[in-house]
């Protein structure tokens, strides 16, 4: 079978699909970096003995798939790796005018634009959503608890909706500025949802980066039903079912119970995420040889989680008179 060539793009968060992709030589074969030259991009193409290209116009004409981890900076060049028949698997977060324009661009280009939430494929999150959907099929949920960072909110709405049939209609009915975090009540699909956010950085503040220690939280999920609470607390677990006590009668019966609990390191961390990169690699090429949609790559999906990001976002970060917004 011939190896599908694939080009990262972005040497940041890149480096994980790189290591994804190395994961799987019989099936991959990483041809190239796209990046805009940086000392760091530089020493990676000649570390991993492969091109570095600076311009989508002066990529060969033989990739077949492009993992694009450049953020919204990047969303031109998803557009044209599209417009050039390339299959693209693109990072989060992005906006839902620009989901809409790169579907309507894979759809007129006749390839596959995928987005990876990433988080939902990690071991903790995968165990989270499977046992609250089997939960769901006795019972709706009720309400919707989530601490995150605004870095992270993406990914945290991602596994939320996997785990709801909607999030329309969507509303976001009160915003409480606490620094360093800022409460939001809302509604999603009809559930009373709460959303407890860390903001990566206030005026007169130094921006976070991504695994700063400044950060208190990556994620704090619950979904609350009439029998019981799932909760997942962090991004590596556990993850826990407590029994509503008052319908918990029966002496015997167990008030909680551990659905996942596994010791991870940082570095067992790393390896689930270069896992949940392969798969959704994967991913993208069922899609692309069998017409395959997966309810997560499907548009309403997508466009629901995007559009929910994109308004917590600008409700946690107003604009302010006077000043630059970048």
């Amino acid at each position: 079978m011939k190896r599908l060539r694939v080009l990262v793009c972005g040497t940041n968060y890149g480096r994980i699909y790189r290591a994804a992709i190395q994961q799987a030589p019989r099936a991959f074969e990483l041809v190239g970096i796209l990046a805009r030259g940086s000392t760091r991009s530089l020493e990676l193409s000649k570390e991993l003995g492969v091109p570095l290209y600076r311009e989508v116009e002066s990529l060969p004409g033989e990739i077949d798939i492009a993992c694009a981890a450049m953020g919204t900076s990047g969303e031109g060049v998803v557009l044209r790796l599209l417009e050039h028949g390339i299959h693209v698997l693109c990072e989060h977060p992005h906006g839902p005018d620009f989901m809409e324009t790169a579907k309507r661009t894979a759809e007129r280009h006749h390839v596959c634009f995928h987005v990876n939430g990433h988080f939902a494929g990690l071991e903790a999150a995968s165990a989270f959503i499977k046992h609250c959907n089997l939960v769901r099929r006795f019972a709706a949920p009720i309400f919707l608890d989530a601490m995150a960072t605004d870095r992270s909110l993406y990914g945290a709405l991602d596994i939320l909706r996997r785990v709801t049939t909607t999030f329309e209609p969507a509303e976001f009915l009160a915003r409480d500025h606490r620094p360093p975090f800022t409460l939001v009540k809302a509604s999603a699909g009809g559930v009373p949802a709460t959303l407890q956010l860390q903001d990566s950085g206030t005026e007169g503040r130094m921006v976070l980066k991504d695994g700063d220690p400044g950060y208190i939280v990556d994620y704090r999920l619950a979904v609350g039903f009439p029998h019981g609470v799932l909760n997942m607390l962090s991004i590596v677990g556990p993850v826990i079912w407590n029994n509503n006590l008052f319908r918990s009668s029966t002496k015997n019966r167990r008030l909680w119970t551990c659905i996942y609990r596994k010791p991870v390191s940082s570095f067992d961390l790393y390896r689930q995420r270069v896992k949940a990169n392969l798969m959704a690699v994967r991913c993208l090429v069922r899609s692309a040889c069998e017409h395959f949609v997966p309810p997560e790559q499907n548009p309403v999906h997508i466009f629901e989680v995007s559009r929910a990001w994109s308004e917590i976002i600008a409700l946690i970060h107003p604009p302010t008179h006077g000043a630059h917004q970048q």
